[in-house]
């Protein structure tokens, strides 16, 4: 496995100060492609927080969520176990009524109230799809704060006041942005907790299809576009005759606008930290739920993007910063993934994981904190895709070391790739490797077993091989 990029420094301590909890922020973008940061190689985006965030905290190049999907990831940073375990695979609602039971699992925030923390959610939830009962709800999970989370499926979004589709905010100034507000009531929650310690899941709706942003802020980039690749061309691509998430083309105005926007309430969260002097005693976390969506996404040199198991659909930028227990300006080449957030939020707690509760995830803070790396060496991914949607990208995956296999269920196609040599995974290894091939289909086929993955709709999968073939 590849090892941490720049030496992080033995610290004497990862903990606070003797009976001071560390406050912890998770912010997460919905649906940011990989390469869409000016700290990961971005050069039409505009991202100054998160510039200054990667240069005081350590930055992951080889992070990866759970799922391709959002409500799968979501469910393995709430649980700290995998989507087939939870068996939630594919985004909610469903073909199937759907959510995450409070009676079967304890959620992060849960555990972290248990010893002692203030905890908030702003924004998307995505795990519950009984909006009338609201039987899996953040506030059925144990959060003490609800703020601007959905009370009915978003599809579209709705980036404007009123906030037709997410009606828990109810008041708002004219054309107020809805990353704006988030933002707002992120930084009021730190000032009203301020005394005590929190826990904070900030969720962006955005950067999600379909785009929108303040017109200013969508001039402007534009401007910027024409000023790369001609004049005219941004109007010719985006303009009012095209709808705007369809465009193809890696730099998008729209998206730029939404992301400079999430940026800025990144800037806003890191004042109001540094300002009520909480900043050296919180650990901040930046996230993307999966990669980046369809013509719209930019995910750099990764293949594929949001829905596929290839490394643009799973891979994702990951930020993390701690002042005094995490060295400025690191860089890291271990890979990780979204089920570690619960295990390690747990470590930089200082409590223990509650008694009978399932985590799949290993702590990342002796790794943040020492350069000791995680003792495994495997990740697994499994999207049967519940939904119907998009069946040629039903498969399941493994990591083991540099290598992943893929194994897809509509043609029981295998494709293994050298992420070390081809990150890019542009030649499938099968069968020049017919060993590791085998070896790591049987560790596939092993998991599935004992985390009792549901298998995928085979008549769906056939019904649409039969069709392929013009048979009726």
């Amino acid at each position: 496995m590849a090892g941490v990029l720049m030496t992080l420094p033995h610290l004497t301590s990862a903990q606070p100060g003797k009976g001071e909890k560390t406050n912890i922020v998770f912010i997460m973008a919905d649906d940011l492609g990989w390469g869409e940061l000016q700290a990961y190689g971005n050069t039409f985006n505009e991202t100054p927080n998160l510039n200054k965030l990667a240069a005081e905290g350590t930055k992951f190049m080889q992070a990866y969520a759970a799922a391709p999907i959002c409500s799968p990831t979501r469910a393995s940073i709430m649980t700290g176990q995998y989507p087939a375990r939870v068996h939630i695979t594919d985004f909610l609602p469903g073909k199937t009524d759907r959510f995450l039971d409070p009676d079967k699992y304890i959620t992060v925030n849960e555990a972290l109230s248990k010893t002692g923390y203030h905890t908030g959610i702003v924004g998307k939830w995505h795990l519950d799809t009984d909006f009338q009962n609201h039987r899996g709800g953040p506030k059925e999970h144990g959060f003490d704060e609800v703020i601007g989370s959905e009370t009915k499926y978003i599809a579209d979004g709705d980036y404007f006041f009123p906030y037709d589709k997410i009606s828990t905010f109810t008041t708002g100034a004219e054309n107020e942005y809805l990353t704006d507000r988030q933002s707002a009531e992120a930084c009021k929650f730190i000032e009203r907790n301020k005394q005590k310690p929190f826990f904070l899941y900030l969720t962006f709706y955005s950067v999600h299809t379909k785009l929108d942003a303040p017109e200013a802020l969508v001039n402007k980039y534009k401007k910027k576009f024409d000023a790369k690749y001609g004049a005219g061309k941004a109007e010719e691509l985006f303009g009012p005759a095209n709808i705007r998430h369809e465009a193809d083309h890696k730099d998008n105005p729209y998206l730029a606008a939404m992301l400079e926007r999430i940026d800025a309430g990144v800037g806003q969260v890191m004042e109001t930290l540094k300002k009520n002097g909480l900043e050296k005693n919180t650990l901040l976390i930046f996230f993307s739920d999966n990669g980046g969506a369809g013509k719209v996404a930019n995910n750099a040199f990764l293949r594929a993007g949001k829905s596929w198991l290839y490394e643009g659909g799973i891979r994702e930028p990951l930020i993390v910063r701690w002042p005094g227990k995490i060295k400025a300006g690191a860089v890291s080449d271990v890979p990780v993934c979204s089920i570690d957030f619960y295990p390690t939020f747990l470590d930089v707690a200082g409590t223990k994981n509650p008694s009978g509760n399932i985590l799949d995830g290993t702590s990342i803070l002796p790794l943040l904190a020492k350069g000791i790396q995680p003792q495994r060496d495997t990740f697994f991914w499994h999207y049967p895709s519940e939904t119907g949607h998009w069946k040629n990208r039903m498969a399941s995956a493994i990591r083991k070391g540099d290598y992943k296999l893929l194994y897809f269920y509509e043609d029981d196609r295998l494709e293994l790739y050298d992420l070390k040599n081809d990150p890019s995974e542009k030649e499938n290894l099968a069968d020049k490797m017919p060993d590791k091939t085998a070896e790591l289909k049987a560790m596939l086929d092993k998991w599935k077993t004992e985390v009792n993955a549901e298998a995928p709709d085979m008549n769906a999968v056939n019904m649409n091989k039969n069709k392929k073939k013009g048979k009726k």
